[in-house]
């Protein structure tokens, strides 16, 4: 049973509109954990489809066993305070272990200190609807929308 929820939001304010990326637990409470981990990495690296692919390149890497990280230790992908593991002893086979300069949003909440780890597939799952979010906007003149929100579940692991 799939206990979250994904929403793409576009919030309306007097000046601007805001695209949003959140995911919410069954009881209505935002899940800052996985919004400060992967939601945004994926809000702030799927900027163009040349970044997307660069990653998803050497996420086939890793499901191919042609990529060996020259020091574990140290993550495999950064970006704007996130550090990304593909590969043991910090990710599990078949996830990434994802990070954030918050400490408090960077654990996963049904582990012992341990980092937040997100399947391959829940990351391509999430990517996918939030590129199918956007094109649902693209070339629209977001002064005419009020509120818009489109809701999936949270892709199980």
């Amino acid at each position: 049973m799939n206990d979250k929820i994904l929403v793409f939001k576009i919030s309306k304010y007097s000046t601007f509109h805001s695209l949003a990326l959140l995911c919410f637990l069954k009881n209505g409470e935002l899940d800052q954990a996985t919004c400060r981990t992967l939601l945004d990495f994926i809000m702030e690296h799927s900027t163009s489809e040349k970044e997307d692919a660069s990653f998803e390149e050497l996420l086939q890497k890793v499901e191919r066993g042609e990529y060996q990280p020259q020091d574990p230790r140290f993550a495999d992908w950064d970006m704007n305070a996130k550090q990304i593991w593909l590969c043991p002893p910090v990710a599990l086979p078949g996830h990434m272990a994802i990070t954030n300069e918050y400490t408090e949003y960077s654990i996963d909440p049904d582990s012992s200190e341990e980092p937040q780890q997100f399947t391959f597939n829940q990351y391509r799952t999430v990517l996918k609807f939030w590129r199918e979010c956007q094109q649902m906007i693209e070339g629209k003149d977001l002064s005419t929308i009020e509120d818009f929100r489109r809701e999936m579940p949270f892709p199980e692991k």
